[in-house]
Formats: C-alpha cells, sequence, structure tokens
C-alpha cells in the first residue's frame, strides 16, 4: 500500500511537473507583440464590415473551425489564412477570442465614462511617480495613508466618481484595463490602415456643419438617397471615398462614430 501511495505521488508530481512546462495558448496571453495586436484589431474591422458572420460567431465561435460554415462564408477563411494569430487562436480557445474582440469594442457605458478614463491617463501622465505607484499596487488608489501623501489623487477621484468607483470595486483589473486602453489606443493610431479615410470624413464634417450634424443625428442618411440628392457635397465626398461610402452601408452608425472620435468638440 505504501509503495503504490508513494508511486501515484510520484504520477501526479510528474504530470505537474509536465502541465507547469507547457507553454500558454494564444488565448491564454495578451496580444503581446505588434502584429498579434493589429491582427486582433482587423478581426475586430472584419466582424464589424461582416455583422452576419459577426453574429453567427457571436452565438457559436466554434463555427469559425466548422468547414461547412467556412465554405458557405468564404469571406472568413481568407481572412482567418491572411491572419495566422487569430487562425490559431479560434482553434485552440474559440470562445475566448470572441470574448477578447468584443472587449476591444464599445469599451464604455456612456461618453462621460470614456471622457474619465482619458482624464486619467492624462492624469497618470502628469504625475509619473504616482502613475508608477499605482501600476505597482493599484489598491494605494484605496489607502487612506497614500492618499494623505499624494493629495492630487483623492481631489482627482472626488471629481471622476466613475474612476472612484472603478478602483473600490476591481483596483487590479481597472489598471489592467487602463493600459489596455492606453496601448490600444497606440497601436489603433499607428496601425490603422483606414485611419486617412476617417480623418477625411472627420474633416468633411467639420467643412460642412449642417451635414455634419445630420449625419451625427441619423448616420443612416448616407445611404439615403433623397438626402444624398440634395446634398451633392455628401455624394460627391462618398464617390470619392468607396470604402466610407461601404463603410456607411454595412454600419453608418459605427461610421460616424469612428469619425466622431477624433472630432471632439468640434460640433
Amino acid at each position: 500500500m505504501r509503495r503504490l501511495t508513494l508511486r501515484l505521488a510520484g504520477t501526479i508530481f510528474a504530470v505537474m511537473f509536465l502541465v507547469a512546462g507547457l507553454p500558454l495558448l494564444p488565448s491564454q496571453t495578451a496580444d503581446r507583440s505588434p502584429a498579434q495586436h493589429q491582427e486582433m484589431q482587423d478581426f475586430r474591422q472584419f466582424l464589424a464590415a461582416h455583422p452576419w458572420i459577426a453574429n453567427k460567431l457571436r452565438e457559436n465561435p466554434s463555427l469559425a473551425n466548422n468547414k461547412g460554415f467556412l465554405h458557405d462564408n468564404p469571406e472568413l477563411p481568407q481572412f482567418l489564412d491572411a491572419h495566422p494569430f487569430v487562425q490559431s487562436s479560434f482553434r485552440t480557445d474559440a470562445n475566448g477570442v470572441m470574448s477578447r474582440a468584443q472587449q476591444g469594442g464599445r469599451r464604455f457605458e456612456s461618453p462621460q465614462e470614456a471622457k474619465e478614463m482619458q482624464d486619467f491617463q492624462q492624469f497618470l501622465s502628469n504625475h509619473p511617480w504616482i502613475a508608477g505607484k499605482l501600476r505597482e499596487n493599484p489598491k494605494l488608489a484605496n489607502e487612506e495613508g497614500f492618499l494623505k501623501g499624494n493629495h492630487e489623487l483623492p481631489q482627482f477621484l472626488s471629481s471622476h466618481p466613475y474612476v472612484k468607483s472603478q478602483f473600490r470595486a476591481d483596483p487590479n483589473g481597472f489598471m489592467d484595463r487602463a493600459r489596455a486602453v492606453e496601448v490600444g489606443d497606440a497601436y489603433q493610431n499607428a496601425y490603422d490602415p483606414h485611419a486617412s479615410e476617417y480623418e477625411a470624413l472627420k474633416l468633411f464634417m467639420e467643412g460642412h456643419k449642417w451635414i455634419g450634424n445630420q449625419l451625427k443625428d441619423k448616420p443612416s442618411r448616407a445611404t439615403n438617397a433623397d438626402f444624398l440628392k440634395d446634398n451633392k457635397e455628401l455624394r460627391d465626398f462618398l464617390l470619392a471615398h468607396p470604402f466610407l461610402q461601404d463603410q456607411f452601408r454595412q454600419d453608418p452608425n459605427r461610421t460616424v462614430d469612428r469619425a466622431l472620435q477624433s472630432v471632439g468638440q468640434a460640433f
């Protein structure tokens, strides 16, 4: 009996050793390289441009590995063949891929929350010592001693209730999200292949404020034949920008949102 117990213990330790030595699956890690991050950014854009496929994958992410589904939707295998990181991640953890893709979408429930996060990024940039301490130990944002010795932080938190509530609920998770937003925005600005198209739309809306306000109120007007007939400038602009014309047809709300992200308070 003693010999059997020792043999069983040895087997368990051997299995634990082997498991510990296994590399992490792609879905168990963050997008650690610019190439991997860019693939996830491309995938989010693919989902936005193909809403029917996106809805099916949200319902059942494993369809990305289903030969029948891939055959019936050739755009998806074409995309996956050109994006090996996303393809391999679907094979190892399809649910995880879709979860991460959706997390990279709308990150805030309201414009106020987005504004507070932007202010928090600026606060960290202006107070590097506090930023370093919070990155080391996010729970310091809830400790009276740290707040008393760094009065700028409690002053900021008092005027930013969303940030304050997030620190109280999950300080580690909130700092992780803050870093993800910072890095994600930097990558998006650096690698988005269509950034110039949205910048052109931004400039057009700023230069044609009445049309801009009409699109902001109801983005689908960009696909309305009567509205385009009455607003020749918009029609001509879209004819000169076929990518934006296609994006308006696919998802007009998201197209205007992308432009408004860089418009700021222009309206």
